[in-house]
C-alpha cells in the first residue's frame, strides 16, 4: 500500500557513479558541514554499531541539517576481508527523509558517497591545518578513500606537486598511479616499498588503511615538523607513540571520538584531543599555530558529511532523471 502516492527515489551504486559528482563540490559540501557543526547548528549524535569479527563492524549515523534541508541516516559496514571476495570493503545504503514530513525520499548505496564526503574531510583537514606551500603528500592505503583522499588534496593543496603511495597490494599501488596520474597531470607520483618510506618528509600524510587489529606501520619519528597527518583509519596506522609525538591532536567530532575511545575497542592510546575541526573551520579555535608543528587529525567520519554529499547526490539525479522511482 503507498502512503499517499509518495515515492522515493532509488540509486544504486551505478547510478551513484553515473552522476559524476565533482570533488570539489563535495568538498564545498563537506566544509559547510564542518562550519555548521562547529556552530552547533546541526544533529548529530554519535555513531552506533557493532563489531562483526576480524576487524569488521556496522555502524548507524543519522544526521539533520537544518541550513541544508538535510536529514538522512547511513547503514555502512567496513569488512577487511571483502576485497578478497572481489566486494569493496566499505558498503552500505543512505536513506534521506523529507524533514518536514519524515517521509523518505531516497535510497541509495553508500559506497561512493563514503568514499567521497571521507576523501575532502581529508582536504578540509589539510586545507586548514597543513603548513602553507605544502608541496609533498603520501597516501598510505590506496583503496577508494585514499583516491577520494588525493582527489580532494589536490583541490585542496594549490602547491602540491609530488605525490607518494604506498599499499601492501602492489597492484593497488600500480592502479592508483596510473588512474590518478592521468587525471592529475601535474603530479609527479611515486610508489614507495613501505609506510615510512612513504611517510618521511611529506607535508601531509592521509592514511586509509583495513581496520585489521595488526601492528600500525607507523611509528614515532616518521612525521617532520610541520607536517599534517591526516587518519581516516582510526588507530590502525598510528602508533600510540607516533601520535603521542604530534604537537596537537585535532579531530573531525570530539563526543564521538571520545564515545568510540570510551567503547575500547580503537583508540586506547589517543592522547588528549586539543581541537575540533568543525569549530576550526568556524573560526571558534586556531588550526595551525605554527609552521613547526606536527598535527594529528582524526576524522573518524561523521553523518552530515553523509547526508549532505548525499543531498547532492539527489539534486543531481533529480537534475539528470537518473535512478528508479518506488512507491512507499
Amino acid at each position: 500500500m503507498t502512503v499517499g502516492g509518495a515515492s522515493l527515489l532509488y540509486l544504486s551504486r551505478d547510478d551513484v557513479a553515473g552522476l559524476g559528482l565533482p570533488m570539489s563540490d563535495v568538498l564545498a559540501a563537506v566544509e559547510e558541514s564542518f562550519r555548521l557543526k562547529g556552530r552547533g547548528e546541526v544533529g548529530l549524535p554519535a555513531k552506533i554499531g557493532v563489531e562483526a569479527g576480524g576487524g569488521a563492524f556496522a555502524h548507524a549515523m543519522p544526521a539533520f541539517v537544518p541550513a541544508a534541508g538535510a536529514l538522512g541516516v547511513k547503514w555502512v559496514g567496513s569488512f577487511p576481508g571483502n576485497p578478497a571476495r572481489g566486494l569493496p570493503a566499505v558498503s552500505g545504503l543512505i536513506v534521506l527523509s523529507d524533514p518536514a514530513t519524515g517521509l523518505p525520499t531516497a535510497v541509495m548505496d553508500a559506497t561512493l558517497v563514503t568514499a567521497l564526503r571521507t576523501g575532502a574531510s581529508a582536504g578540509v583537514a589539510a586545507r586548514w591545518l597543513a603548513r602553507e606551500g605544502a608541496a609533498v603528500a603520501a597516501v598510505v592505503g590506496c583503496g577508494v578513500q585514499g583516491r577520494a583522499s588525493l582527489r580532494a588534496l589536490a583541490e585542496a593543496l594549490p602547491g602540491l606537486r609530488e605525490v607518494r603511495c604506498r599499499d601492501v597490494h602492489e597492484s593497488a599501488s600500480s592502479s592508483f598511479v596510473s588512474e590518478l596520474s592521468a587525471e592529475l597531470p601535474g603530479l609527479e607520483f611515486r610508489v614507495c616499498d613501505s609506510a615510512p618510506e612513504a611517510v618521511v618528509g611529506a607535508d601531509v600524510v592521509v592514511t586509509a588503511i583495513p581496520m585489521d587489529g595488526g601492528r600500525p606501520p607507523l611509528d614515532a619519528g616518521l612525521l617532520v615538523a610541520g607536517a599534517l597527518a591526516v587518519a581516516l583509519d582510526y588507530d590502525a596506522a598510528w602508533t600510540a607513540a607516533a601520535m603521542a609525538e604530534c604537537d596537537r591532536l585535532v579531530t573531525d567530532d570530539l563526543s564521538q571520538t571520545q564515545a568510540t575511545k570510551a567503547a575500547g575497542a580503537h583508540l586506547a592510546g589517543l592522547p588528549v584531543i586539543d581541537a575540533d575541526l568543525g569549530r576550526v573551520v568556524a573560526g571558534l579555535e586556531p588550526g595551525r599555530r605554527d609552521a613547526a608543528q606536527r598535527i594529528l587529525c582524526l576524522n573518524l567520519g561523521i553523518a552530515t558529511h553523509d547526508v549532505l554529499t548525499a543531498r547532492l547526490a539527489y539534486e543531481r539525479a533529480l537534475a539528470a532523471g537518473a535512478g528508479t522511482r518506488l512507491p512507499l
